[in-house]
């Protein structure tokens, strides 16, 4: 079925998944990332298979990031400027092989800091004027969008719909458009919260 009036994908929801290509909160696809540290897991929108991530908690990663930065260029610049005013290299002084690390750390976590900045200064935009129209205008844009959220008895749909809805309302969507049918039991994942870093980066490689 097309479209599902008990969620508007077009009204902001900090603590949802949420597509920087689409502008909207689309359904997902929930992708299982294998590694030697184990595994992550990363939604893709639907609709673009653009990768998703949820403001609510990219925003303070942003923050610890930018403050770490900060530290360690405040640590470390001093720290490899005093060996080099003396003349010594890098080889024999380990206070300034220190401070390359902590400066060459700082600007990478600096680099993912500043793409997490990217994409949520386009969410703030976006979020920004969509709560500046009426739950009217809100209701048809979310009609007119060129995606519409389908309802799928499948475990990557519930987790969409939990976003917004509880439990007990999400068990009566699947009664409404599934026709009682059970979904198919699946361990819901809990991906880390290192994982929306991952995303951001993915994302920003992918506009590049």
């Amino acid at each position: 079925m097309k479209n599902i009036p008990e969620i508007n994908h077009c009204a902001p929801h900090p603590k949802a998944y949420w597509c920087s290509d689409c502008k909207a909160h689309n359904t997902f696809d929930i992708v299982v990332m294998e590694s030697r540290n184990g595994k992550t897991f990363k939604y893709r929108c639907k609709a673009c298979d653009f990768w998703m991530f949820r403001p609510g908690e990219t925003l303070p990663w942003k923050n610890g990031l930018f403050v770490f930065v900060g530290l360690s260029f405040v640590v470390g610049v001093p720290l490899g400027l005093i060996p080099l005013s003396n003349g010594e290299h890098i080889d024999h002084s380990r206070a300034l092989q220190i401070a390359g690390i902590l400066v060459g750390f700082g600007a990478f976590c600096g680099l993912i800091a500043w793409s997490m900045a990217h994409y949520l200064k386009k969410w703030s935009a976006w979020s920004f004027a969509q709560r500046m129209k009426s739950p009217e205008d809100l209701r048809q844009e979310a009609l007119d969008h060129p995606f519409q959220p389908e309802y799928d008895n499948s475990t990557d749909f519930t987790d969409w719909a939990e976003q917004f809805l509880t439990s007990e309302e999400v068990e009566r969507l699947h009664e409404k458009y599934g026709g009682g049918e059970t979904v198919q039991e699946q361990a819901s994942p809990a991906p880390p919260a290192e994982a929306e870093i991952q995303i951001v980066i993915k994302n920003m490689e992918d506009d590049e």
